[in-house]
């Protein structure tokens, strides 16, 4: 204390044993009164850290020195930051972005006006567009159920748990023979995960053919080009229609089979418009060793709905 002042103490005699305890107090009245004068003087006073947290516990128990000395332009400054924020986070996307919601518009509008006869681009209903537009969608939640990377997860479990009791009550497969990950976002990443739980790299691939109605996500590439990510990570062969009938060829699906001696058949299209011989691709399948991968993604609801 006497450093920060630069006050040299006098020696401690008995015969004046408060002189030291003197000085000191008369540095500290002399201290605090430059302090206020200071103070006085100041054009912007700066609140000490008493009076900041009297405000913030209560703002109407402060005495009229105490708030003339808050930063009363910055307070307001903050307060209209502030507000501009809250009232930007209100705003409707029409305020927020009129370019962005003119384009959802014209998408509205092309939707309602066409005939689109694909599964799985179907219109979705109003509680679904509701879930997409919740507050759920502020949460980070990597991970599973009881093992998340993030914690706050605890309703996010809830909403997945019960995602995955009613995925597997639709399809009436029990929850102690069956599992299921209801996380991918689309049927590529979901196909995608299929092979990297049962494939090795380089292990063989044989699906439908992409421009006979297969898919990008089933391994296609060209004679001098790999496509997709599949087609670079496996290796894949395609299987065709007989293209007098439009039907697949299962006869050549074998000999092809028998040939490329595939650990993967996938079972499934994009643009196919017949029911596929499961039982045929099962005994394909069963005759090389291989695992029969369903890809059902545009025909789920029909399958759950035991239309097919």
């Amino acid at each position: 204390f006497g450093s920060a002042l630069n006050v040299t103490l006098p020696p401690h005699t008995p015969n004046s044993p408060s002189s030291s305890k003197r000085l000191i107090l008369s540095h500290q009245q002399a201290a605090s009164t430059k302090r206020q004068k200071e103070h006085q003087n100041s054009t912007s006073p700066i609140p000490t850290t008493a009076t900041m947290f009297a405000a913030f516990r209560s703002p109407t128990a402060l005495s009229a020195a105490s708030r003339a000395a808050r930063p009363t332009v910055r307070r307001c400054a903050l307060s209209s930051s502030a507000s501009s924020a809250g009232a930007a986070l209100n705003e409707p996307l029409t305020q927020a972005d009129p370019e962005l919601c003119d384009l959802i518009e014209r998408e509205k509008a092309r939707q309602r006006s066409s005939l689109v006869l694909i599964a799985s681009e179907n219109f979705t209903s109003k509680a679904v567009l509701d879930a997409l537009g919740s507050v759920l969608s502020n949460k980070y939640s990597e991970g599973y159920p009881g093992a998340r990377y993030y914690g706050g997860n605890e309703n996010i479990d809830r909403v997945e748990t019960l995602c995955q009791r009613r995925a597997l009550e639709a399809f009436d497969l029990d929850p102690e023979e069956w599992g299921v990950n209801v996380q991918s976002l689309s049927g590529s990443p979901a196909n995608f995960q299929v092979y990297t739980a049962l494939l090795e790299t380089h292990d063989r691939i044989l699906s439908l053919d992409l421009p006979h109605g297969g898919h990008l996500s089933h391994g296609y590439q060209t004679p001098t080009k790999k496509i997709s990510m599949v087609s670079r990570y496996f290796e894949s062969m395609p299987y065709r229609l007989d293209e007098s009938t439009g039907l697949i060829d299962y006869d050549a699906m074998e000999n092809s089979a028998n040939l490329f001696r595939p650990k993967l058949i996938v079972a499934g299209a994009s643009a196919y418009s017949r029911l596929m011989d499961y039982e045929r691709i099962k005994s394909i399948a069963d005759n090389v060793g291989a695992i029969v991968m369903s890809d059902m993604a545009h025909i789920s609801g029909l399958v759950s709905a035991k239309v097919i």
